[in-house]
């Protein structure tokens, strides 16, 4: 046994398949499946069941690649090793963030971290918050930032800051004229969702306690983008749900179609994600301090109010 069968091992359950982890490997896929039948016959056991599609573990499969997961995360990061415990902050640091947060978090610290980093090469992407979680899990990014609590096995988080839930209101919407809306007045036939599934989404369900969507509306709009659903708002009416970092983007001749909700004002946490095997790397600590820094104070203060649950859960 060796760590390449091990890596391989752990991308077959990864991709769920010899082809697409052969070619995600860069080597051939009869190569791939030797190295597995040798690993198999080391171990005297049948680790993944080839006759399911896609691909599933035995349970002797299932045992060893908690462990084999564990070991490959180790390895992979020893190339950090140098970086953390030098006091130059360089290298490669990828994060994730959730596309709900990234287009008016970005923007706020990416010019003071190449100021602060100049060695340091820093790639963001935007991701939901299941493939936060699963590029974490395989070492596929460095960092998430994401909406909590979250629940995951082998993750750990380090709340950062809470954002306020607002509405964004057409001027033809029967609450146009409130200062401030209690959830109970929202007419929810008039909202617009976020696609399923998403974690922004799931709280603005259970704020506004809506079961399912309603079916009856003769036209859906499947986005993650907050901003898609905000000019929809503004073209054809109605409301949507919108956080906090994101009224700084709107022009100030909409200005007054943001409106505050009544007290308790629901709140969303945002923390930043770190794979526990490999720790909370000192890049990404110095990435998070900044972010930080660029954040007013009032959102750091943690609020009275428990955040607003995202119902996720990875297991």
């Amino acid at each position: 046994m060796n760590i390449h069968q091990l890596k391989y091992f752990v991308e077959i359950t990864r991709s769920q398949s010899f082809s697409k982890a052969a070619k995600n490997l860069n080597i051939s896929q009869p190569a791939l499946t030797l190295q597995i039948q040798k690993l198999e016959e080391e171990f005297g056991f049948v680790l993944i069941d080839r006759t399911s599609r896609p691909l599933r573990l035995t349970n002797e499969g299932k045992i060893l690649f908690e462990k084999a997961l564990k070991i490959v995360q180790l390895v992979d990061d020893l190339d950090q090793l140098s970086i953390d415990v030098e006091e130059n902050i360089e290298g490669k640091l990828n994060i994730g963030i959730i596309p709900t947060l990234s287009p008016y978090l970005v923007p706020l610290f990416i010019g003071e971290v190449a100021k602060s980093y100049p060695n340091l090469h820093l790639e963001i992407i935007e991701l939901s918050t299941e493939d936060i979680i699963s590029k974490l899990t395989y070492n596929e990014i460095d960092l998430g930032i994401l909406a909590t609590p979250v629940s995951a096995k082998n993750i750990g988080f380090t709340p950062l800051f809470y954002e306020r839930f607002f509405l964004y209101v057409s001027e033809k919407s029967s609450i146009a004229n409130y200062d401030k809306v209690h959830l109970s007045d929202i007419p929810k036939e008039e909202l617009w969702f976020l696609k399923e599934g998403n974690c922004f989404q799931n709280q603005v369900n259970t704020i506004c306690d809506i079961k399912n969507q309603d079916a009856n509306r003769s036209f859906f709009y499947s986005s993650y983008s907050i901003e898609s659903l905000r000019r929809i708002v503004e073209f054809s009416g109605g409301i949507t749900f919108i956080p906090e970092l994101s009224t700084t983007n709107i022009p100030s001749e909409n200005e007054n179609m943001i409106k505050e909700l009544a007290n308790p004002v629901p709140v969303r946490e945002i923390s930043a994600a770190w794979l526990k095997t490999t720790g909370y790397k000192k890049s990404a600590q110095k990435i998070s301090d900044i972010i930080l820094s660029q954040i007013p104070a009032r959102m750091k203060q943690k609020p009275s109010i428990k955040p607003t649950p995202t119902n996720m859960s990875f297991y």
